[in-house]
């Protein structure tokens, strides 16, 4: 069997999200990591240290990586509300104008139709 096209993927389930259920992202092929970050303080054998290591490291940046997705999600959505909300403004102000108005045009005629 040829492992030439197959990539290293991660799975994120269970999100705090609204929006994503479930993520999956694909790694870079082969990159070594030059500083990883220190998550578990317990001292475990130094082979699954490092495995456990580089798996935390990769989670983190996967939970980054969605973290950052979602915000920017979230932010569009702060900025469509803040322009709806100019937007119904306007429209409550044209609707008002129009409603005065044909007001002052109805009372008008009548005023012509008496004369």
């Amino acid at each position: 069997m040829n492992q030439g096209g197959l990539k290293n993927m991660v799975v994120l389930k269970n999100l705090p999200s609204n929006i994503v259920e479930e993520a999956i992202i694909v790694l870079k092929t082969n990159k070594k990591i030059k500083q990883v970050e220190k998550i578990e303080k317990e001292k475990m054998t130094e082979n699954k240290d490092t495995k456990t290591r580089e798996d935390d490291y990769i989670l983190k940046e996967a939970e980054m990586l969605v973290n950052t997705y979602i915000s920017k999600l979230e932010d569009k959505k702060k900025t469509r509300e803040i322009t709806n909300k100019k937007e119904k403004q306007k429209y409550n102000r044209i609707k008002n104008y129009a409603y005065i108005s044909s007001f002052v045009i109805l009372i008008e005629s009548i005023i012509l139709f008496i004369r």
